[in-house]
């Protein structure tokens, strides 16, 4: 009988190369040497719905992206990416798992995107690319695990919507025409015209003269 590991917060949990990363919705991770992949296991936020997780370790992630390159640009792509320019930065894969949350991060820090397979080379960039040097990777971990504990403390003394607030204010797909597909859902996938989030994070598309919020979901494609 294969014997179960225990899980314990709080944790770092690094490895230095991912040969089977998993993204949301069943998708593939690619990683390769020069990105950080990192899950960072917390004791369980009671009072974080699990869709609202994702928004809030997003936002850590962004403000310490843009620390480390000195760029204000970098934003993010409900619900769980960080971009640049339309170009994807990082992905994360929360889970609410045994009384922990589960947060995972894959950072593209020093990749050169021309070494990513064909279909990703002009859909990615990194820090290294955004920052036109190299950057240490224990640096970059220091500097985002200081980011994910400011920001999910700060949930501890302010209302959610604030940090939403802040979330609205680098959200990229805000004004531009989306589709969403969600997970289960029997109906075709929503297109509409994305306007933002609300107070308690959910996704709102305009569409056929509604408003329709969305509380989990892939966004497949976008434009203006």
């Amino acid at each position: 009988m294969r014997k179960r590991r225990e899980l314990f917060a709080p944790a770092i949990v690094l490895t230095a190369r991912q040969t089977a990363g998993r993204g949301r919705a069943g998708n593939t991770w690619w990683s390769n040497a020069g990105v950080l992949t990192v899950t960072f296991a917390l004791a369980a936020e009671e009072h974080l719905a699990p869709h609202q997780l994702p928004l809030v370790a997003g936002l850590a992630v962004r403000n310490a992206a843009a620390e480390l390159t000195g760029n204000p640009a970098i934003g993010l792509k409900w619900p769980n990416d960080v971009v640049c320019g339309g170009l994807k930065l990082a992905g994360l894969l929360c889970e609410r798992l045994d009384r922990l949350d589960l947060i995972g991060v894959g950072l593209n820090v020093n990749l050169n995107p021309f070494e990513a397979p064909p279909t990703l080379r002009r859909r990615i960039t990194s820090l290294a690319t955004l920052a036109t040097a190299s950057l240490d990777m224990t640096q970059v971990l220091v500097v985002l695990a200081r980011h994910m504990r400011q920001t999910i403390s700060r949930r501890n003394h302010h209302p959610f919507a604030s940090l939403i607030e802040e979330y609205r204010n680098h959200h990229a797909l805000t004004g531009c025409t989306v589709t969403v597909a969600v997970p289960g859902s029997q109906s075709p996938a929503l297109r509409g015209r994305c306007e933002g989030l609300d107070d308690s994070g959910r996704l709102l598309i305009r569409s056929g003269g509604r408003l329709h919020p969305v509380v989990t979901g892939s966004v497949c494609s976008t434009g203006d």
